[in-house]
């Protein structure tokens, strides 16, 4: 008998647990644990071995996960094809990436490709960079949005942007009379000319030595950013809050808690409406190139490529 892999066996292996695999697949946990049991049967296999918690695969399930994996890449990489001979009339695209990089780059793009493909179904994933490699190498995810640092030899890594990184000030800060001929007027940042326009120059970044600070974990690509400049100009700030996502920062920043850092393409595409001071510092430090990132062993497919070339007529 011909089984068709199954992709709930595999969300199960995966949290090690058919409760939690349930709970993501939005189904009850009896129905998960039958449907288990019913693909056992049929293939005479014990894939589970419910002795153990977490829940661990036996000998016969390691053997079942691998070519289940590979079967659902072979019906992924089918469904593609068939899409591309079908002039993209319909299909899937799963696109990834940490959450800013998602509301930062994405939107324009996605509503421009929805207008051209209306039949394909578009996915966008949110995660840490770990989760959204991990997603993409199970043939979860077909395309993400990926920093410059700590890319992974299994990827493709195609040149996207290159951006600059502006330093926040809470706008009622005094430190911003001082620096006034040095700010950076958002209208400047939001022009499409701003490449062209020159700025008003660079602010010495220790002039913000006694003021607190948003930061960001150094593990993320801004906040390492950050990390970088303290250690440039030899001081850590006295006092600073720590948060875990950049529009937070950038929140809290127009609150007065303290100064942050944010990217050229976040403030252009952001639809902020309030804005603190901006400036700019190191440009060595305070720029960065993002790529858009694919697995080398998978088929990319024409879907993915007339996302990549709307993505970049988007900027």
């Amino acid at each position: 008998m011909n089984i068709v892999p199954s992709s709930y066996i595999l969300v199960a292996a995966q949290y090690r647990s058919v409760s939690k695999a349930a709970e993501k697949l939005g189904i009850s946990q009896p129905a998960l644990s039958a449907h288990i049991r019913k693909v056992e049967e049929q293939l005479g296999i014990t894939i589970f071995d419910r002795s153990h918690k977490p829940l661990t695969l036996t000998d016969a399930g390691e053997i079942y996960l691998q070519y289940a994996k590979q079967s659902l890449e072979l019906d992924k990489a089918f469904s593609q094809r068939i899409s591309d001979l079908e002039d993209l009339a319909t299909g899937n695209l799963v696109l990834g990436g940490a959450s800013f990089f998602n509301v930062s780059y994405l939107p324009a793009a996605v509503a421009e490709y929805s207008r051209r493909y209306p039949g394909i179904h578009i996915e966008v994933i949110d995660g840490k960079m770990p989760e959204i490699i991990d997603k993409a190498l199970n043939n979860e995810i077909d395309l993400f949005i990926s920093p410059p640092w700590k890319q992974d030899e299994r990827f493709f890594y195609e040149p996207f942007l290159s951006e600059r990184i502006f330093i926040c000030v809470p706008p009622e800060w005094p430190i911003n009379e001082s620096l006034a001929e040095l700010r950076v007027p958002y209208e400047q940042i939001l022009s499409k000319d701003c490449d062209s326009a020159a700025p008003p120059g660079t602010v010495d970044f220790r002039v913000f030595k006694d003021e607190s600070f948003v930061l960001l974990k150094d593990d993320q690509h801004i906040g390492n950013i950050m990390k970088q400049l303290f250690e440039r100009h030899g001081f850590y700030p006295r006092r600073h809050i720590e948060v875990e996502q950049t529009m937070t920062s950038y929140a809290f920043t127009l609150a007065g808690a303290g100064i942050s850092l944010m990217t050229e393409s976040t403030i252009k595409n952001s639809h902020f409406r309030d804005y603190p001071a901006f400036y700019l510092t190191d440009p060595d430090i305070c720029q960065r190139d993002i790529y858009l990132a694919y697995p080398k062993q998978k088929y990319l497919s024409r879907a993915c490529k007339e996302f990549i070339s709307i993505l970049k007529d988007s900027l």
